[in-house]
C-alpha cells in the first residue's frame, strides 16, 4: 500500500535536483565469457505493439504532459533468456548488491531504499541492436527542442536542439526476489565523461514473465509503478517478457514495487543525446 502522506516541498525539490548532470559511479564490469548466437537481436522486433501511458486518464493529471510508452513484443523469450545468461557469464553467476549514488563520486548500500541484485554489463553492439528494434517506433523523441518538461528549462530557454544518438552501452541487469524493491525515486541524467552526450530517457527491458505458460503465477508484485507527488495515485506497468518501458527521467516519480514472491529480472539503460551544432547545421547564406 502506497503512503498517503504528501512529501514536503523539500522532498520534491531534492528529487527534481537529481536531474542535474551526474555521472553514476559503478564498478568496472568483467568481460563476458558467454557467446551469444550469431545475428543475436538482428532483424525487427518479433511483434511490436506500442501503447502510450496516459497519466491524466490513469488518475495522475499532474503528469499529463509527461512522456512514457510501453512497447510489447520487442524481444523474444529465448532472446531474453540469452541476455540473462550472457550477463551472468560476466560474474560467474554472481549478482552484487545494488547500491545508491550519494554524490561526490560515491555509492552506498541503502537497502531501506534499494534492495536487489545487480550485474553491470557493457556491450555497445547489443545495445545498438536493441535500439534498432525500437527506434522507428518512437520518432517523437528523436529530436528534443523546446521540451522543458524533458530537458529542463535551461536547454529550452537556450533554444537548444538535442538529437538522439544511441543507447548507453552500459546495461544494468537487475534481479529482485521475494521482499526486494526500489523505493520511489526519480532517475537522474547521465553525462558521458567528455560531456558530448547526455541521457534524457530511461529504458527498461523486462526479461521474464509474471505468469508462466500454463497460467501459473511466477511473480507476484514487482511492477514498475508511477506515482503522483502525494503518492496517493499510481499506475502500474506489469513485468512481461520482452516488454520495453520507456519514460523521461525528469519529474516522474516511480518505484520498483515490492516483489512478494518469485523473481523479477530486468535490464535498464538510458537513451543518449548530443547537442546539435547550430552553426554547422545552418545552411550557408547565398
Amino acid at each position: 500500500m502506497a503512503s498517503t502522506t504528501r512529501p514536503s516541498s523539500g522532498f520534491q525539490d531534492d528529487l527534481l535536483s537529481a536531474h542535474e548532470r551526474q555521472t553514476p559511479v559503478e564498478h568496472t564490469p568483467t568481460p563476458s565469457t558467454f557467446t551469444l548466437p550469431d545475428g543475436f537481436l538482428g532483424g525487427p522486433a518479433p511483434n511490436l505493439v506500442k501503447s502510450k501511458i496516459n497519466f491524466a486518464k490513469g488518475g495522475i493529471p499532474e503528469h499529463a504532459d509527461a512522456w512514457a510508452v510501453v512497447l510489447d513484443g520487442v524481444v523474444s523469450e529465448e532472446e531474453c533468456s540469452a541476455l540473462v545468461k550472457a550477463a551472468e557469464a560476466t560474474t560467474n553467476g554472481e549478482w552484487e548488491r545494488a547500491m545508491v549514488n550519494v554524490g561526490g563520486g560515491r555509492q552506498a548500500l541503502y537497502e531501506d531504499t534499494r534492495k536487489c541484485g545487480r550485474i553491470i554489463w557493457d556491450n555497445r553492439e547489443i545495445m545498438t541492436r536493441l535500439w534498432a528494434r525500437i527506434e522507428a517506433s518512437v520518432p517523437e523523441i528523436h529530436t528534443l527542442r523546446n521540451w522543458a518538461n524533458v530537458t529542463g528549462n535551461g536547454p529550452a530557454k537556450r533554444a537548444e536542439t538535442w538529437k538522439v544518438t544511441r543507447l548507453n552501452e552500459r546495461a544494468r541487469c537487475l534481479k529482485y526476489t521475494g521482499g526486494e524493491y526500489f523505493k520511489a525515486h526519480c532517475d537522474g541524467t547521465y553525462e558521458t565523461p567528455d560531456c558530448s552526450e547526455r541521457s534524457y530517457f530511461t529504458l527498461h527491458l523486462y526479461l521474464n514473465d509474471a505468469e508462466g505458460k500454463n497460467g501459473e503465477r511466477q511473480l507476484e508484485g514487482g511492477a514498475t509503478t508511477f506515482f503522483n507527488w502525494g503518492m496517493t495515485q499510481r499506475i502500474d506497468v506489469v513485468p512481461k517478457c520482452g516488454r520495453v518501458l520507456l519514460f523521461q527521467h525528469r519529474g516522474l516519480l516511480h518505484a520498483g514495487d515490492d516483489v512478494i514472491s518469485g523473481t523479477k529480472l530486468t535490464l535498464r539503460t538510458d537513451i543518449m543525446y548530443a547537442l546539435e551544432d547550430d552553426n554547422m547545421a545552418a545552411e550557408p547564406e547565398a
